[in-house]
C-alpha cells in the first residue's frame, strides 16, 4: 500500500516539475499574417502656394502714337516673376485657386524703343493634375503631371527709353489677363513641389499717353512652385 501512494506523490511531483520547468523555457512570438498597405485616397484640401519664375516676353506688334505706326518687335524682353495664392483640391485631380504674381521685364524693343514692364497681375486658375505612376493618383503621392488655364486682371507700370528720349510711365494702365499652364510635380503628402510653363498673356500695355502701346504681348515662363495642403 505504501508502493503504492509513493508512487502517485512521484507521479504528481513529476507532473508539476515538468509544467514548471516548460514555464521557464522560451516561447516563441505568435505569428500574424502581414496585412496589405490600406491607400485611403486623396481627399479635398485648402492649401497656399509661392511661386517664382524667369521669363522672356514678345509682342504682337508695338505702336507709337500720334502717327500711329505699327512695329514688329526686334528684341524679347527679359524678366522674372514673384507670385502667391490659395485655392482648394477637390480630390479628383480638379483643383483651382486664385494667384496674385509680380512680374518684371525689361528689354522689349520696338522702333528703337526699349520698354521696362512692371505688372501685378491676379489670376483665377483651374487645373487637372494626372498620375505618372502608373497607378493612379493616390494618398502615396509620387510623381504627377497637370495642365491648366487661368483668366484675370493686369495692372501695369511702363516706361520705355531709346537711349536718348525717355517716354514718361503709364501708371495705372490695366488689361485682362490669362494663362495657360503644363508641368510636372512631386507629391510629398503634405506639400507637393511642381515645375512648368506658363504662357502669361497681356492684352496690353502701355507708356503714358499711350506714346508706346504694346499689343497682346506674351510672357514665357518657366516656373517652380511649392504647395503646402491644410486637410
Amino acid at each position: 500500500m505504501l508502493k503504492w501512494i509513493g508512487a502517485a506523490l512521484f507521479a504528481v511531483a513529476s507532473m508539476f516539475g515538468t509544467s514548471a520547468l516548460a514555464a521557464d523555457w522560451p516561447q516563441p512570438e505568435p505569428e500574424y499574417p502581414e496585412l496589405p498597405e490600406v491607400d485611403y485616397g486623396l481627399s479635398g484640401a485648402f492649401y497656399l502656394r509661392g511661386s517664382v519664375a524667369g521669363n522672356a516676353m514678345w509682342a504682337r506688334n508695338v505702336e507709337f502714337c500720334p502717327c500711329p505706326d505699327s512695329y514688329t518687335p526686334t528684341e524679347m524682353g527679359w524678366g522674372y516673376s514673384l507670385g502667391v495664392g490659395a485655392g482648394y483640391e477637390f480630390g479628383t485631380g480638379f483643383r483651382t485657386d486664385l494667384t496674385v504674381d509680380y512680374l518684371r521685364n525689361t528689354g522689349l524693343t520696338a522702333n528703337g524703343y526699349s520698354a521696362d514692364l512692371r505688372s501685378t497681375v491676379a489670376l483665377a486658375n483651374v487645373y487637372y493634375d494626372f498620375d505618372l505612376n502608373g497607378m493612379g493618383l493616390s494618398a502615396d503621392g509620387g510623381w504627377q503631371g497637370y495642365v491648366g488655364a487661368g483668366l484675370g486682371k493686369a495692372w501695369h507700370y511702363t516706361t520705355a527709353t531709346n537711349g536718348t528720349t525717355d517716354l514718361g510711365a503709364g501708371a495705372g494702365n490695366r488689361s485682362w489677363a490669362g494663362a495657360v499652364m503644363a508641368g510636372v510635380a512631386y507629391d510629398m503628402g503634405a506639400a507637393v513641389a511642381d515645375v512648368g510653363y506658363r504662357a502669361l498673356w497681356h492684352k496690353g500695355f502701355s507708356t503714358n499717353g499711350s506714346a508706346m502701346w504694346v499689343q497682346d504681348a506674351i510672357a514665357h515662363e518657366i516656373r517652380a512652385s511649392i504647395r503646402y495642403r491644410f486637410y
